[in-house]
């Protein structure tokens, strides 16, 4: 982010960064080791486990955004208000992997002359979570023309996991979240 787009942010929005990508949102009711768990268990198993089965991500695709800046300064505002609202986006576009391009629905994925990307993931915990944020999101960001398709995308999981354990679609029930 260039420095004008950070005074406007407050700086408990930007949690830390990497190599690869900037984290925002403060996590609230997301278990602070719970990736590194969920990974050490997926190697080990060689198996889903509870914590991929309930960690949907929405992609939001910097190609399907009229203004990628905007879109991160906006979910950066709204990290803010609503603690439980939290993702990370690559800090440049990679080459996409399209055989692991798998998130549905497909119309959300970026167009196929689009070779190289960036992506904003969201995290949430649950199908109904996954679904309300989406709409919200969804709506938000068309209402403000920073986004130009009729959907977002979503999977189950990380990418990373189908390379391991199979498509994320056959991991468990598409329509049902591991039981509490």
């Amino acid at each position: 982010m260039q420095s004008r787009d950070i005074e406007h942010i407050p700086s408990k929005a930007v949690t830390f960064e990497d190599e690869h990508w900037v984290y925002f949102g403060m996590g609230v009711g997301w278990e602070p080791d719970r990736c590194s768990k969920c990974l050490r268990l997926v190697k080990q198993y060689r198996a889903p486990n509870r914590y991929c089965i309930n960690c949907w991500k929405l992609e939001i695709f910097f190609s399907n955004c009229t203004d990628v800046q905007g879109v991160k300064e906006y979910l950066l505002r709204e990290s803010v208000k609503d603690s439980t609202l939290h993702g990370k986006w690559l800090k440049k576009k990679v080459k996409i992997p399209r055989e692991l391009l798998t998130s549905v629905p497909e119309e959300a994925h970026p167009e196929d002359d689009v070779e190289e990307d960036g992506v904003i993931l969201i995290y949430t915990k649950s199908i109904k979570e996954r679904d309300e944020r989406m709409r919200k999101l969804l709506k938000e960001l068309r209402d403000k023309g920073l986004y130009k398709k009729w959907s977002i995308s979503y999977r189950r999981g990380c990418v990373d996991y189908d390379l391991i354990i199979g498509n994320w679609k056959t991991w468990y029930n598409l329509n049902e979240d591991y039981p509490a």
